[in-house]
């Protein structure tokens, strides 16, 4: 039994640090796979705590079909759609129009080392949404193809040719990146 299913099993039979160890653990990670949808990091930040709420007072059934990583982003990409669906209409202004607070902690430059992954995970954002969020499961999470269709709700073949897709998008964007200076 992978960490995340025995920590999520210590925290159903009463271990409340079986809880602590999930949250530490998938975060950060779930945090940004959910911003792959929302594309606001700060709701998604909102919308990652949903999930471990709910995690916490409705003890869904985890069934080991798939594993917990994959069951967990399951759960994180449902609750995505819905504050897509909530937050429709509302207007936000992007973060990088607001002024820099040089105490505030930025999730994705802490998660994301390096120049050359910060690059790329810039690229992802100007991808369409479903390109990156293959590329952010199998590459950054590194899920294999049959939990990354479970969790985008496709089959093996169509994540095959989305990722096929996705990967050609991407270089096309790096490569603009080059030929603009932004590398």
């Amino acid at each position: 039994m992978e960490n995340g299913a025995s920590s999520y099993l210590r925290f159903l039979n009463g271990d409340k640090s079986g809880f602590t160890d999930i949250v530490r653990e998938y975060k950060d990670g779930l945090t940004l796979f959910i911003n792959t949808f929302i594309r606001d990091i700060h709701l998604s930040e909102d919308a990652a705590n949903e999930v471990f709420l709910r995690l916490y007072v409705k003890r869904p059934k985890y069934k080991s079909q798939f594993s917990f990583k994959t069951w967990l982003y399951t759960i994180g990409r449902n609750t995505a759609i819905n504050y897509i669906k909530k937050y429709r209409k509302t207007v936000f202004t992007d973060i990088e129009d607001c002024c820099y607070i040089a105490d505030e902690k930025d999730i994705e430059s802490d998660y994301i080392k390096g120049e050359q992954n910060l690059l790329i995970h810039q690229s992802l954002k100007a991808l369409k949404a479903e390109y990156a969020q293959i590329l952010y499961l199998t590459y950054f999470e590194e899920l294999p193809n049959a939990e990354a269709a479970k969790i985008m709700g496709k089959t093996s073949k169509q994540i095959s040719d989305l990722t096929y897709c996705a990967k050609k998008a991407l270089k096309a964007e790096l490569e603009r990146r080059r030929e603009n200076g932004q590398v």
